[in-house]
């Protein structure tokens, strides 16, 4: 007998739990900042808040489609055009922190790259899925990623090395997932790191973080003065932590801490327990989510799956890496928990995206 195993309980209170975590850890990293800037300590909190309802409406209708239309060729076609619209319109509305990475609306900014990475998943997955597509065959290849490298190029140019770096290895993955052989694998990555150290080379900021990352002292008031700060935050935190919202880390020490920097908040505040359990809660993500992708029952959704649950997991590691130390700064904020609409919408997108393949999972039941 055939039934159906209904939506995915425990990623739901996994994505609420972390959701409402980070509520939290916003107003405690930004309402000194905000009370000083805008004379309202609750700014950043209200903004976070009215994003986090945009952002559950998104997931709750994602989550409680019958159909999965999102999954049709046209839509899939759809959402890479206007990804690489949105990646090019980036490029006429100004630079923000010297970088071309944001669409203005007013006093409201969207960041398309966030929303590109949904759409390169969702483009791989449909074109590696069809019948008549044999992944190992390179020219063929070739043309099917046609449209990643466009919009890779783009992010490239913005810059966002940190971003053009994730949808690379989540591209990897999807391929390596797949089927593609890894001697192909393999030689792709010979192959394209003379041009990782070309784009280095060229760009002296990337490059001074990478020297800081080595040697975080000797670039502690430029370069390194993130990394150090952050470093400082988590080791102040102890086992048990100063208190939700004791930071000193926060009071201008550390800059985006309610962003990019979040975890160090979380370290200095909850310490190494509540650091801990976050890192908990994004491990189990990662297991129940490439449950899914196993039980979803066709090759289409189980690459897609597999690619979002990545790219979460991905963003997390890198993420939190990068605050204690073990990898260059990057400027990826952490999921469902970083200050920042385009984050925390696409964040609760994907998991309305995964949610919604986890109600049409089936499982085959043997009558004894």
């Amino acid at each position: 007998m055939v039934k159906s195993i209904g939506v995915d309980k425990v990623l739901i209170a996994v994505i609420v739990m972390l959701t409402l975590f980070g509520i939290i850890m916003v107003h405690n990293s930004t309402s000194i900042l905000a009370k000083e800037k805008f004379g309202d300590s609750f700014y950043y909190l209200k903004r976070q808040i009215g994003w986090l309802i945009i952002g559950s409406l998104i997931l709750v209708f994602i989550t409680s489609l019958k159909k999965p239309f999102y999954l049709e060729r046209n839509f899939v076609f759809f959402s890479m055009f206007a990804a690489i619209t949105g990646l090019v319109a980036v490029f006429f509305t100004g630079k923000i922190n010297n970088s071309f990475r944001w669409i203005k609306f007013g006093d409201l900014t969207i960041q398309p790259s966030e929303f590109a990475k949904i759409a390169v998943i969702l483009y791989l997955s449909f074109m590696l899925s069809r019948k008549k597509t044999d992944v190992n065959d390179l020219k063929k290849l070739f043309f099917i990623l046609i449209p990643v490298i466009i919009i890779e190029i783009l992010i490239l140019r913005e810059p966002d090395i940190g971003t053009f770096a994730l949808i690379l290895i989540i591209s990897v993955v999807i391929l390596f997932v797949a089927g593609l052989k890894f001697r192909y694998l393999l030689a792709s990555a010979i192959f394209m790191l003379p041009s990782f150290v070309l784009i280095l080379k060229y760009n002296p900021e990337k490059m001074g973080r990478i020297f800081a990352f080595l040697n975080p002292e000797a670039y502690s008031s430029t370069y390194g003065f993130q990394a150090l700060q952050s470093i400082y935050a988590i080791g102040s935190g102890g086992i048990f932590g100063q208190g939700l919202g004791n930071s000193v880390q926060k009071l201008y020490f550390l800059p985006y801490a309610y962003s990019d920097f979040i975890f160090a908040v979380i370290g200095e505040e909850a310490g190494l327990i509540g650091s801990f359990l976050v890192v908990c809660m994004f491990s189990l993500f990662l297991v129940r989510g490439l449950n899914i992708a196993k039980l979803s029952g066709n090759r289409y959704t189980y690459l897609f799956v597999t690619g979002l649950t990545f790219l979460i997991v991905f963003q997390a590691m890198i993420n939190i890496s990068v605050t204690i130390g073990i990898f260059p700064t990057k400027g990826i904020p952490l999921p469902f928990i970083s200050n920042g609409g385009s984050s925390l919408i696409s964040s609760l997108l994907i998991g309305g995206l995964i949610l919604n393949i986890s109600r049409h999972r089936k499982t085959v039941l043997l009558n004894d």
